[in-house]
């Protein structure tokens, strides 16, 4: 029986484009957390604070429990219980090291863990950023260095097409290993940072400790590069249509593309086989 049930956000539950999770996906989520022993909630790169527009406000009760900032931060029944962030010496050190090897274009982003608005670009002017609409369009805020306070979400933006964003990623993963570099989605710019040896997977196995969930309880939905390590990790792992290639070998089970609702499916699958304690449909 599937006891904990977390999905990616992006172009798994949230096809691109649409901007936020269907009405149809928010009741599933409701249905499967109104099951007394039931959990489901995200398990996403995406911030705690982008939670409101990703669900709207009036859904906080679908993300009260999940994994953030992959693997970073951790809440449960809406405590934050794990908060994990890489060291401002490190993050400096990469900033100086994308402006002197990238130059104008890439940059180092920084988001606050549960506002926002606070995302800063460190290494870079407002002018510079204004010059690259593509890359920065959402961000506001520029810094020669990282700032004080506390930053978990990190990540770079690129104006550069995917294949030099690869070859960076490479160069980076390199020459900073107290860091890990993963793409969100198979076609962005965007390359994600968390500390070395933090993944989806980690956070996972935090909360499946604290709640007293078994690994053969739990199913995971992802389609991409940092959805990689809990895919491989648990044995229930679902890949949607659209999943990347190595996303899809690697995952057990397989559903619909995000742009049909098919996560949402499948949460209702789940809270259908609950009160027998039989398995989903879509594993069978």
């Amino acid at each position: 029986m599937i006891r904990l049930a977390l999905t990616d956000l992006d172009e798994t539950l949230i096809p691109y484009g649409q901007g936020r999770a269907s009405d149809r996906s928010i009741a599933a989520i409701r249905r499967v957390n109104a099951i007394p022993g039931l959990v489901a909630g995200p398990i996403s790169g995406r911030t705690i604070g982008m939670m409101s527009w990703m669900f709207e406000q009036s859904a906080a009760d679908c993300f009260s429990t999940g994994i953030f900032v992959n693997g970073q931060v951790v809440r449960l029944r809406g405590e934050v219980i794990l908060r994990q962030a890489p060291s401002r010496e490190t993050l400096d050190a990469l900033a100086d090291y994308l402006r002197e090897a990238e130059g104008e274009g890439v940059a180092l982003t920084l988001y606050d863990d549960e506002v926002e608005g606070r995302e800063i670009c460190v290494g870079t002017t407002v002018e510079q950023m204004a010059r690259h609409p593509k890359a920065f369009h959402a961000f506001h805020l520029a810094s020669e260095h990282v700032p004080d306070g506390l930053f978990v979400k990190t990540n770079i933006h690129c104006d550069r097409p995917r294949q030099h964003v690869e070859l960076l990623r490479d160069d980076l993963a390199r020459r900073f290993p107290q860091l890990s570099f993963v793409f969100p989605n198979p076609t962005s710019s965007t390359i994600d940072i968390t500390p070395a040896g933090v993944t989806k997977m980690t956070g996972l196995e935090c909360l499946m400790e604290r709640m007293g969930v078994s690994l053969d309880e739990v199913c995971v939905f992802g389609d991409s590069e940092n959805d990689l390590a809990v895919i491989e990790g648990v044995p229930n792992s679902v890949a949607v249509a659209n999943a990347t290639p190595q996303v899809a070998a690697a995952a057990r089970w397989h559903i619909g593309p995000a742009d049909q609702d098919s996560v949402a499916q499948a949460f209702e699958q789940i809270a259908d086989a609950a009160p027998a304690g039989g398995l989903p449909a879509f594993m069978r």
